[in-house]
């Protein structure tokens, strides 16, 4: 009974409440990590769409509509999620990002679907496995590919007011990982030079450099023993 149908235990119009709260707690649970780890589909995004998701489920079985075809309105979820998901993903000269991001709005609708038809406990446990994937498994990921190799590198850069290193610090924003400025400087010459530690065998870290490359005002990239 406890992974059952919540309509059979539950009164209306209670139950209905009670499926989309648990659809707002299954959507801060996938959307704490999301949030943590400063994604752009976080927190708030997260309990929108699996509580935007419940709330169109339930309205779908409402006596009121009479309920005649509740699967239109839930394929009407699928495909608008999909499309949601699809802004997600953006891909540049060196990579593509977003999919995980892309994947996780997509699966966050579902856990919503599966809260609004009554599963409450289904869904709670369905939104903790998917919270375990998305934290736990980078160390599987990390076991795989080894660990990291580390190595230094200074980047010599034309300061031009401050644009470069902003430039830089965005593009050291976006990578994964343990990738750290260790030293930032303007040398005596008026260029700057920023030390950074990065990994060689983490396929962000190897697109951040090569988008650091192609930036203009980069004169030269070279190891630090």
């Amino acid at each position: 009974m406890a992974l059952g149908d919540l309509h059979r235990m539950v009164p209306s119009p209670w139950c209905e409440f009670l499926n989309i709260f648990i659809a707002f707690l299954c959507g801060a649970i996938v959307g704490f990590e999301r949030e943590k780890g400063h994604k752009p589909a976080g927190l708030r995004t997260m309990i929108l769409i699996c509580t935007g998701s419940a709330i169109f489920t339930v309205v779908s079985l409402s006596p009121a509509l009479g309920a005649t075809d509740p699967s239109r309105i839930t394929a009407q979820i699928v495909a608008g999620v999909g499309f949601l998901g699809t802004g997600a993903i953006l891909r540049d000269r060196f990579q593509i990002t977003g999919l995980t991001t892309a994947a996780t709005v997509w699966t966050a609708s579902g856990i919503g679907i599966v809260a609004g038809v009554g599963y409450g406990t289904a869904s709670v446990l369905l939104s903790l496995g998917v919270l375990i994937i998305l934290g736990s498994f980078r160390w599987v990921e990390t076991a795989l590919v080894g660990g990291c190799d580390s190595t230094r590198i200074a980047i010599t850069y034309q300061p031009n007011k401050g644009k470069t290193r902003a430039q830089l610090t965005g593009l050291l924003d976006e990578g994964r990982g343990p990738i750290r400025i260790e030293n930032d400087c303007i040398r005596n010459d008026g260029l700057g030079e920023m030390v950074v530690c990065y990994c060689q065998r983490h396929r962000d870290h190897r697109a951040f450099l090569a988008s650091v490359a192609n930036l203009p005002a980069v004169d030269g990239i070279e190891p630090v023993a």
